[in-house]
Formats: structure tokens, C-alpha cells, sequence
């Protein structure tokens, strides 16, 4: 796993991830439908199979020319170096995850901004309803973050952050991580999301808390659909409650959003100073 300590891409070579993982994901979709055709099993139609299968080309890229920089000499930048500072790790994974679950509530208008494409629908009914539960909470629920995490902010983000600073790697990560969901219904909500992790992951320098984030994220997902299948995938908050308690509700996440922004940046340290 050292080796993708040595991986860090520049914008163009996140680029090319983009394209192996797009690429890979058409190429071995055809190849389990075909075998799907030749062999008929379930196997072939696991949603979490073909999500690794969609991921095999981006990784297999990364680890090559990791192992190639590494015997090159090239210095390490790592993936994972938490720095939590006074609110210790515990205070850390506790604030973010009230600031994801805030930042839910903050983009809940979202939902009703751009229809859900009838694909779409089905692909979320196919994946969260009909899908075998396991399956679908191990594509989902830990495939996903695994995978994502450290594709968006493990390689892509610390890559840009390290030629062009953290700026340009929060925002080129958080478009990309958009992009790779392929579909615009998601886009915007993902870009979002995708600034708040890239956010944390460079403030806190660790890559297991942004893990633990898109978990819960896509956990909590899973288990409304599980509980509640009559809810439609683009039902609103706003459609669920009162104006009154809407507003109340929305004041407060935007309150608790800034109030951890306002914690982490009074007391974790400097990400230049560590």
C-alpha cells in the first residue's frame, strides 16, 4: 500500500483517471453482460461486482506508476496523516458528521431544482430496492467510500493540492468526484458534498474520516429506501413537513454547518504548519 503514497496526480493526470475508470466501467459492463448472456447466474448482475469491475483500471494505473516513482526516488506525500489537534479524533468524527448530515438539510432545495430522469429512477429502484441487501449495502455502503474516497481525495485531491495548491484540488476534486456519478440529477449535490470532504480531508489530513462521511452519507440513503420504499427518490424534505418547521430546520443546518467550520478552523492545526 506504500506505493500509493508515491501516486499524486496533477490535474491532467486526474483527467486520465477519470477516463480509465469511465472507460473500464463501459468495458467491463459489456463484458458481464455478455457473460451474463453466455452463463446465466447472479453472480454476473451484482451491483457490487460491477461497481469493483468499474474500478479495476483506475487502480491497477495507480499502483504501476506508484511502484514506478517509488523505485525512481520520488518523495512520499502520504494519503492518510490525521492531525486532529485539541478536538481529538473523536471530537473530529463527531463534528463532521453533524456538518454532512447539516450539509443534507443546506442542499435538500436542490432536490426539486433539476426533475430525476425516469433512468435514473430506475437504476436507484434497481440498486436500493431490488437489489439483494447485501449487495446492495456493500456497493453502496462500503465499496463506494472506499473506492471514491480515495480515487476523489486520496489521489486526485492531494495530487492537485500538491502542483497547484488547496484550492484548485478542493474544487477539481469535488467536479470530478460530480462527474464520475454521470448523471445531473446527482451532479450538483455531489459537487457540494464533494467541497465539504475535500474540505475536511485538507484540514485534517485524514482520508478514513471523508470514508466515514460518504458512509454514512450513502448509509443513511440505503436505509430510507429500506424503510420507506413508497418514498420517491426525489422526494424533498420540504415536501415532508411544515413551512414553519422547513425554515426552523434550515436555519438551524446552516447555523450547525458554520459552527463546525468556525470549530475546525479555531482548532485544528494550520495545514501549512503541521
Amino acid at each position: 500500500m506504500k506505493r500509493l503514497d508515491y501516486y499524486y496526480p496533477t490535474l491532467g493526470g486526474s483527467w486520465i483517471l477519470v477516463a480509465l475508470l469511465l472507460g473500464g466501467s463501459l468495458a467491463f459492463g459489456v463484458l458481464l453482460a455478455i457473460l451474463q448472456r453466455i452463463v446465466p447466474s447472479p453472480v454476473w448482475t451484482a451491483t457490487s461486482l460491477s461497481y469493483l469491475m468499474s474500478m479495476i483500471l483506475p487502480f491497477i494505473f495507480i499502483f504501476y506508476v506508484g511502484g514506478i516513482r517509488r523505485k525512481e526516488g520520488f518523495p512520499a506525500v502520504p494519503v492518510n496523516r490525521p492531525v486532529f489537534g485539541s478536538l481529538k479524533g473523536i471530537g473530529v468524527f463527531s463534528l463532521a458528521a453533524l456538518a454532512m448530515l447539516a450539509m443534507t438539510v443546506v442542499m435538500d432545495p436542490l432536490t426539486n431544482l433539476i426533475p430525476m430522469p425516469e433512468w435514473i429512477k430506475a437504476v436507484f429502484e434497481r440498486v436500493f430496492l431490488y437489489t439483494n441487501l447485501y449487495d446492495s449495502i456493500l456497493a453502496t455502503c462500503i465499496l463506494a467510500p472506499l473506492c471514491e474516497e480515495l480515487l476523489c481525495r486520496g489521489m486526485m485531491m492531494r495530487g492537485i493540492a500538491h502542483f497547484s495548491g488547496p484550492r484548485k484540488a478542493i474544487f477539481w476534486s469535488a467536479f470530478l468526484f460530480a462527474l464520475i456519478h454521470l448523471n445531473p440529477w446527482q451532479a450538483i449535490p455531489a459537487f457540494l458534498i464533494g467541497l465539504l470532504f475535500g474540505w475536511v480531508y485538507y484540514r485534517t489530513g485524514c482520508l478514513w474520516l471523508t470514508i466515514f462521511l460518504h458512509c454514512l452519507n450513502n448509509s443513511i440513503s440505503t436505509l430510507l429506501s429500506r424503510l420507506v420504499p413508497d418514498m420517491g427518490f426525489d422526494t424533498a424534505l420540504m415536501d415532508l413537513i411544515s413551512t414553519e418547521n422547513y425554515i426552523a430546520l434550515y436555519v438551524a443546518a446552516v447555523a450547525l454547518l458554520a459552527g463546525v467550520i468556525y470549530l475546525f478552523n479555531r482548532y485544528l492545526p494550520k495545514p501549512d504548519a503541521r
